[in-house]
């Protein structure tokens, strides 16, 4: 299979690379700066592929047979809240222009827009991300309401740890009590709603703990 990931210049785009190639799957690689895209050039095709460039994210995912979108932003006072809804309004005008069906966007626990976090710097965090945040919320209902095969994968803090190759899985909810997951384990879920169609058209989240009630 060809999969396109969109952000694949970021850490965890490069965890997800590496897991595809592992499947034995080829790769096309969007990103701002395709020379941030890493893998063996004869299984990654790099491309120039922004989220805010429609024209470009639609030209990138021709020839593909299956696409996972990992884009967000760091910068707090970076005014650009809506970069969820258009960068994928973008991804699924491309889907239907190409005939690709299975999308996988990984979205974050913080779309549940009741989410909180123990602590005044974590409260503080999430009032300064909330609009960016239900943007996020929207995204997700676009993914899962577009009639293609979308799912909404939302994940808490992402490390660059190990793989524990266990994780909590919820639908329609996030994870009770979910704090954390390495990129390996999050890659290897999402290659696996890649490859199965347990997930489609449903909003689910992942963890590697859980509240015990």
């Amino acid at each position: 299979m060809k999969i396109a990931i969109l952000g694949a210049g970021g850490m965890t785009g490069e965890r997800l690379i590496a897991e595809a190639l592992k499947r034995g799957h080829h790769i096309i690689g969007l990103a701002r700066t395709p020379a941030n895209i890493k893998g063996d050039p004869a299984k990654v095709e790099k491309k120039l592929g922004d989220a805010f460039d429609r024209p470009s994210v639609i030209e990138g995912l021709a020839g593909a047979d299956a696409v996972i979108t990992t884009v967000g932003k760091r910068d707090l006072f970076d005014k650009r809240y809506w970069l969820n809804t258009e960068a994928h309004r973008n991804v699924l005008d491309g889907m239907k222009q190409h005939g690709i069906k299975r999308l996988v966007a990984i979205s974050s626990f913080g779309a549940a827009l009741d989410f909180t976090r123990p602590g005044i710097r974590r409260k503080i965090y999430l009032y300064l991300r909330r609009r960016y945040y239900g943007d996020m919320q929207e995204m997700e209902r676009m993914v899962t309401g577009a009639g293609l095969e979308g799912i909404a994968l939302r994940a808490p803090m992402l490390y660059n740890t190990p793989a524990k190759s266990a994780y909590f899985i919820e639908k329609g909810r996030n994870v009770p009590g979910g704090r954390s997951v390495s990129r390996e384990d999050l890659a290897a879920f999402v290659l696996d709603c890649i490859e199965k169609p347990d997930y489609v058209g449903q909003v689910v989240s992942l963890a590697d703990q859980r509240d015990a009630s």
